[in-house]
């Protein structure tokens, strides 16, 4: 069977990209069980609509490639689908819905924006990836649509726009003349897609690598993609030999070790999905080149500046479209809260010394998590009017196990109002904080609550 110029089924090996996918991603543990063509590959139908279609030899169909695991036995396990361009002035790998990899199929590995996708028809679990198609997108684009794919997935937004679109709402126009955008850039266009948006940097924060790292850890945690920016030269999957450029990766969950967060899992949507960083290889690629190079059109990447004294690290992550407050801001009031309780001695531990879990959420998975404790948090948040998402930092000691958290930190994300809570899971016992001169303390089972007077002006 052949349509075009290709036949089916097709060999991978002919096609770079897809190919390295499946040699470094999977190491030749998949293969292509089938290829049908005309799927409804919305970034190619866009693309062919825009351009190629005045090319006389193109015709206006995608591969899809139906992946198999390769195992003992005949039973074929599915991996998910990929769909491959058949003329592309880039990568072939257009939309792609595979699996993650088994070695990541283990204890210490989680891949926090998973889930199920319906594609074609069938559901695969993983977390949808593209490589742009150089003419429309850089690795920027490619990496707001792998966002935007999850945040649909979750209910946030409807209607992925395709990278074109996206490079329109950037721009005006479909193409991208091979340019990349900046991360400020980057967060409008997340804006413009119906969602909030932080972009934040180390400089304008005054953040240290640890409280960083520790953000990354916040939003992946909540389920929520976030786009890092590095240095290609420092990543161990590019070949670049000592080359320097610009280039953007969608983190999308963590790895642990000994109960702590050692690692990250992230796309790189120029090269190959579902990648394991070590916390120390992160902190070497996550920076600015430090010296300006000359454009290199072979690589999709951004042109930057060098930056002035220490490295500069930037990260872009979309939330749900009600939230305004930002994670850091969010533990200094964690911090400042816990301290003072310290002084009304509600509080024994050093807060320094603890270990803590974030997330966002709405507030009623926190009372479905917390069952116990619902009556308490159900009067403490229902005299704050229920905020639409709430950041929640769970907090146990430094060695301690999260299956028996020592208790929880509350706080509105929306900031519509000034509630804030703290819950200790050895005293039953809430205190919460609505406004200034109103910090009550309530417990479990009990209806009444208790006015702590001047509490409200330590916190």
């Amino acid at each position: 069977m052949s349509v075009g110029s290709v036949l089916l089924p097709i060999d991978i090996r002919k096609y770079e990209y897809l190919f390295n996918i499946v040699n470094e991603t999977y190491n030749n543990t998949i293969s292509c069980e089938n290829v049908v063509d005309g799927a409804c590959d919305t970034n190619w139908n866009s693309e062919y609509a825009l351009f190629y279609d005045k090319q006389p030899n193109s015709k206006p169909y995608v591969a899809r490639l139906l992946f198999k695991r390769q195992g003992k036995g005949t039973k074929k396990i599915r991996v998910g689908f990929a769909n491959i361009r058949p003329i592309t002035d880039g990568s072939e790998v257009a939309e792609t819905y595979l699996n993650p990899p088994k070695n990541l199929e283990t204890t210490n590995a989680f891949i926090k924006c998973l889930a199920v996708h319906n594609v074609y028809g069938e559901r695969v679990r993983c977390v949808p990836f593209i490589m742009p198609e150089s003419i429309f997108g850089m690795c920027i684009q490619a990496s707001i649509w792998i966002c935007l794919s999850v945040l649909e997935n979750q209910g946030m937004i409807d209607n992925v726009p395709t990278i074109p679109e996206i490079q329109r709402l950037a721009t005006g126009r479909p193409y991208t003349d091979k340019q990349g955008l900046q991360f400020v850039q980057a967060s409008r266009l997340l804006k413009m897609c119906r969602t909030s948006a932080f972009y934040i940097n180390n400089k304008e924060t005054t953040l240290n690598d640890d409280m960083m790292l520790m953000q990354l850890y916040a939003y992946i945690e909540s389920k929520l993609p976030v786009i890092i920016g590095v240095d290609v030269a420092d990543l161990k999957w590019w070949n670049t030999r000592g080359r320097h450029c610009y280039h953007s990766l969608v983190v999308i969950g963590h790895t642990m070790s000994n109960n702590k967060v050692d690692g990250f899992i992230v796309h790189d949507e120029s090269a190959l999905p579902y990648q394991v960083m070590s916390e120390t290889e992160l902190k070497t690629a996550w920076h600015k080149p430090e010296k300006p190079k000359k454009k290199d059109v072979n690589h999709e990447c951004v042109q930057t500046e060098p930056p002035s004294n220490a490295r500069i690290r930037e990260l872009l992550v979309a939330v749900p479209p009600a939230v305004s407050l930002p994670f850091h801001k969010v533990y200094n009031e964690f911090y400042t809260m816990l301290n003072a309780l310290r002084v009304f001695e509600l509080f024994i531990q050093d807060v320094d010394a603890l270990k803590i879990r974030p997330m966002l959420m709405p507030p009623e998975q926190l009372l479905f998590d917390t069952k116990p404790t619902a009556k308490c948090l159900f009067r403490a948040m229902s005299d704050a009017n229920f905020p639409e998402y709430i950041w929640v930092i769970y907090f146990t000691d430094v060695n301690g196990d999260w299956s028996k958290p020592k208790g929880f930190f509350v706080r509105d994300a929306t900031r519509r109002t000034s509630f804030v809570l703290v819950y200790m899971f050895d005293k039953g016992t809430a205190i919460y904080q609505l406004e200034e001169g109103k910090t009550y303390q309530i417990w479990d089972n009990v209806r009444t609550r208790k006015l702590i007077k001047g509490a409200s002006k330590k916190a």
